[in-house]
């Protein structure tokens, strides 16, 4: 089981929020959806998605099981909604400090003249940010949160690499995503195993090392 995250003073423009499902209807329904969101999160730090029921959820929002159910059929259908609304957030963050497709290849100096990747830097952050979306993250083996939004950039990593290297195959392009984006994935999964005790600029540092040095074999 992972630790509770420790306690955060990230900035707050990489703060993401619970958001209500457009659907719920009324303030009251929205306000009842936010409230399974945040409980389900809540719970997150402590066990497994698969090990939560709709009854200890509903005791732990003051929630009956009726409620419940007027919104989601089970607890997975509940985690996918959460899911799709912290990458929605995510997707905002980075369209608002990159162009629309963030790929994991672009790269931008910083002041001090180092390089650093958008995508990994406001990924990192944000989840410094927000201790209980790192419990979300880690303790469901099935999330697919963070590889959807390292793989929302394929299509313009592909186009971009073979602009620049037209003789590469595709298949070669193909593999090296893969490659990098479990390797961040992984690395991300581990720092938060670790309670993120690596701050989080040199875990920024990390990622784009890794990356930008693997990205030198098609140079080559």
């Amino acid at each position: 089981m992972a630790k509770k995250a420790k306690t955060s003073h990230a900035d707050s423009d990489f703060i993401i929020s619970f958001v209500a499902s457009p659907e719920k209807g009324d303030r009251r329904s929205r306000r009842t959806d936010m409230l399974l969101q945040e409980s389900l999160v809540e719970l997150l730090q402590e066990k497994n998605l698969r090990e939560i029921t709709v009854s200890e959820l509903t005791d732990y929002a003051d929630l009956s099981r009726t409620t419940f159910y007027l919104h989601y059929d089970n607890i997975d259908q509940l985690y996918t909604q959460l899911e799709e609304n912290l990458y929605q957030q995510f997707v905002n963050l980075l369209s608002a400090s990159t162009d629309n497709s963030h790929p994991i290849q672009h790269v931008v100096a910083t002041a001090d003249g180092k390089s650093t990747i958008p995508i990994i830097a406001i990924v990192c952050r944000t989840i410094e940010g927000n201790p209980l979306l790192a419990a979300t993250i880690i303790n469901n083996p099935n999330g697919q949160l963070l590889q959807r939004i390292y793989t929302a950039g394929y299509d313009s990593l592909i186009k971009n690499l073979l602009d620049v290297y037209p003789d590469i195959p595709k298949y070669k392009i193909d593999y090296y995503y893969a490659f990098i984006v479990h390797g961040i994935v992984g690395m991300i999964e581990t720092w938060l195993l670790r309670n993120q005790e690596e701050d989080v600029e040199e875990i920024i540092e990390l990622l784009t090392d890794y990356t930008l040095n693997h990205l030198q074999y098609f140079v080559e």
